[in-house]
């Protein structure tokens, strides 16, 4: 249990301190994993020194690899240096305190898993809430017809038209079948590039007109370009339409 409680620690800290914002089952199972395969080592391994590498170098290694997964050899080092980092410095404090007698091993180490669990709680319940402050009602018109949808606000999404410079909303496929005629809404494909996808297109369609209510006051926006996610890619979210960056 201590190994344990120490490797969890050291990962910790180093995705504090880095800010790799790596998610709390992640880590915790990484270091229940290497703590496991350490005891094995400590059970079969006779040779000290031999024990000391596969324990010290290899195992870390791989805990950090699968802690922080697969990154660049620089970011990889960092990750390796603050993890060892923290390991000795929190070794350190606890053979000081136990020659001293001021706190049981258990006790701190306890202590510190705690601090680093309410400290996540805390960061997941703000990020939560800057997630909902994101979320509005909008309601899309197009020759007469009119769609109220719950929408997301993403500064992340530039995503232009490269033939008008229209900023371009993403609608699920879901509400883009119940709103949408296919043979009379005239569609376009418009080139894209995100994550894991280099050179994709979309299928892409204007609205008459976007209205935003943010609670305070109504956001009025003309001739909006909106594109159709793939099937499945936004079902089942608490919206169903990410507007475009430039829309606040």
């Amino acid at each position: 249990m201590q190994n344990f409680l120490m490797d969890l620690i050291a990962v910790l800290g180093a995705n504090f301190f880095l800010r790799r914002h790596r998610k709390y089952r992640y880590l915790i199972a990484a270091s229940a994993a290497a703590s496991v395969v350490g005891l094995f080592l400590l059970l079969t391994v006779k040779n000290v020194m031999l024990y000391a590498i596969a324990s010290h170098f290899l195992l870390n290694t791989a805990m950090v690899f699968f802690c922080f997964g697969r990154c660049g050899k620089k970011e990889f080092l960092e990750n390796w240096t603050v993890t060892y980092f923290v390991v000795i410095l929190l070794g350190g404090t606890l053979e000081w305190l136990s020659e001293n007698r001021v706190l049981s091993r258990e006790f701190l180490l306890f202590g510190i898993v705690g601090i680093f669990g309410v400290y996540g709680i805390l960061l997941y319940l703000m990020q939560r809430k800057d997630f909902r402050n994101h979320i509005m009602e909008v309601q899309i018109k197009k020759c007469g017809r009119c769609l109220t949808l719950r929408a997301y606000w993403d500064s992340g999404n530039q995503l232009r038209d490269p033939y008008t410079g229209q900023g371009i909303c993403i609608l699920s496929d879901e509400k883009s079948k119940s709103f949408f005629n296919q043979k009379d809404d005239r569609f376009r494909l418009v080139p894209y590039c995100s994550l894991g996808e280099s050179a994709g297109m979309l299928w892409v369609t204007d609205v008459d007109e976007l209205l935003l209510f943010d609670g305070k006051k109504t956001i009025r926006v003309a001739h909006v370009a909106v594109g159709i996610a793939n099937a499945g890619l936004m079902e089942n979210r608490e919206y169903d339409l990410i507007l475009h960056a430039s829309f606040l």
